[in-house]
C-alpha cells in the first residue's frame, strides 16, 4: 500500500485515462448517447455519460487511501451519482431524482464539521439541503456548452487546491479541509474530460452523472472550507455560474414560466445561441471571469472578518448581477423590466 501511496500522482492519472477511454468504446458500442433535440446547445449525436470518471475518480483514492473520507459522504455520493448515471441510460422521473438528491444531500449534511447535532441545528441543514439541490442543478445546466462544466469545475478544484495547503485561521494555524490527493484525483478525471469535450465538435459529455457527482462534492467541500475557516466570501468562489442560474430562475419565476421544462435561457446559453458565439469562447470567458474573482477573493485578507466577507459577497453579487442583467437584455426580447407589458414566443429568441 505504501509503494501505491508512493506512485498516486504518476498512475493514478494512468489509471483514469484507460477507465475512461474503456468507457468511451463501450458508450459507443452500446450507444449510451445524447440525441440532440429543438432545445439542445448540440446538433449532433454525443456519446454522454462521461462524468462516470468522478465514480472512477473515488474508487481510485478510495483503494489508496481508505477511511479518508467520510462514509455518509462516499453512501450520499454513490447514491446520487448512480440514479444519475441511470438516467443518463434511460429517463428517470424528476420526482425520484429529486428524493435521491435530498437524501444524498441530507446524509451529506450530517458530515458537516458540527459540534454536535441537535435540535437548533436543523434549520442549518434545511438550508444547506435547499441550496444544495440549487447548486447541484445549476452545474447541471452547464452540461450542453462545450468546456462550460469542465472548465468552471477546473477554476473551482485548484481553488480549493490553493486554500487546502494555504488556509490559516487568525491565530496563523493551517486550516486543512480535504485531502490533496483527492483533490488530485478528481482534477486528474477533469482534465481528461475537457480534452473530449473542450472542442467545437465535442466527443462526449459528461451527462447528470458528471455534472451532478461533480455539484455534489463541490458542494461538500465549499461548506467545508467555511466552517473551518468561518469565511462565508468564499461562496463567490462558483459565483459566476451560480448567479447566472440564480437570476435565470427568477426571471422566469417573474415571467410565470415554468422553471422545470428544458430551456436556452441561461445567460452563456444566449450567447451561444442568440449571440452566436462559440460554445469555447463562451466557456473560457466564463472560466477567466471566476478565476480572476477567485483570485481577489483568495487574496483578500477576510479571515474572521464578517463585516468585510459580506461586504465583498454584496459588491460582486451586485455587480455582476447588473452586468448579467444588462447582457442579458441584449439577448432577449423579455425584459424583466417590462414582463407584463409585452408577451414574446421563447422561439422568436433561439
Amino acid at each position: 500500500m505504501e509503494l501505491l501511496k508512493s506512485y498516486f500522482l504518476i498512475y493514478a492519472p494512468l489509471a483514469m485515462g484507460v477507465l475512461c477511454f474503456l468507457y468511451y468504446k463501450i458508450a459507443k458500442k452500446y450507444n449510451i448517447s445524447d440525441t440532440p433535440v429543438s432545445r439542445s446547445s448540440h446538433k449532433n449525436v454525443t456519446v454522454t455519460g462521461f462524468g462516470i470518471f468522478v465514480i472512477f475518480a473515488l474508487i481510485i483514492y478510495n483503494i489508496v487511501y481508505p477511511n479518508t473520507l467520510n462514509s455518509f459522504f462516499i453512501i450520499g455520493f454513490l447514491m446520487i451519482s448512480i440514479i444519475s448515471f441511470i438516467d443518463d441510460i434511460v429517463f428517470v422521473k424528476h420526482f425520484i431524482r429529486f428524493i435521491f438528491q435530498v437524501f444524498a444531500l441530507t446524509l451529506m449534511t450530517l458530515e458537516l464539521p458540527f459540534n454536535y447535532i441537535s435540535v437548533d441545528k436543523i434549520p442549518l441543514i434545511v438550508a444547506a439541503i435547499i441550496l444544495g439541490i440549487g447548486v447541484l442543478n445549476a452545474f447541471n445546466f452547464m452540461d450542453g456548452i462545450n468546456g462550460m462544466l469542465g472548465l468552471n469545475t477546473l477554476v473551482i478544484l485548484i481553488s480549493f487546491w490553493w486554500l487546502n495547503n494555504n488556509s490559516v485561521d487568525v491565530n496563523g494555524k493551517v486550516i486543512n479541509f480535504t485531502y490533496n490527493h483527492f483533490l488530485y484525483s478528481i482534477i486528474s478525471g477533469v482534465f481528461i474530460f475537457i480534452v473530449f469535450n473542450l472542442r467545437k465538435k465535442a466527443k462526449v459529455f459528461a451527462g447528470d452523472v458528471g455534472s451532478i457527482s461533480i455539484a455534489f462534492i463541490i458542494f461538500y467541500l465549499m461548506l467545508n472550507l467555511i466552517f473551518k475557516t468561518g469565511n462565508y466570501a468564499y461562496l463567490l468562489l462558483f459565483v459566476v455560474v451560480g448567479l447566472d442560474a440564480g437570476l435565470t430562475v427568477i426571471f422566469k419565476l417573474l415571467l410565470k414560466e415554468n422553471i422545470f421544462v428544458p430551456h436556452r435561457d441561461f445567460l452563456f446559453k444566449k450567447l451561444v445561441h442568440v449571440g452566436k458565439y462559440s460554445h469555447v469562447r463562451v466557456s473560457i470567458v466564463y472560466a477567466i471571469i471566476q478565476a480572476l474573482i477567485s483570485i481577489i477573493v483568495i487574496a483578500l485578507p477576510l479571515q474572521g472578518k464578517l463585516p468585510a466577507q459580506f461586504s465583498i459577497l454584496f459588491i460582486f453579487i451586485v455587480g455582476l448581477g447588473a452586468a448579467y442583467i444588462v447582457t442579458r437584455n441584449k439577448f432577449t426580447k423579455k425584459r424583466v423590466f417590462r414582463y407584463n407589458k409585452e408577451k414574446y414566443n421563447d422561439d422568436d429568441e433561439d
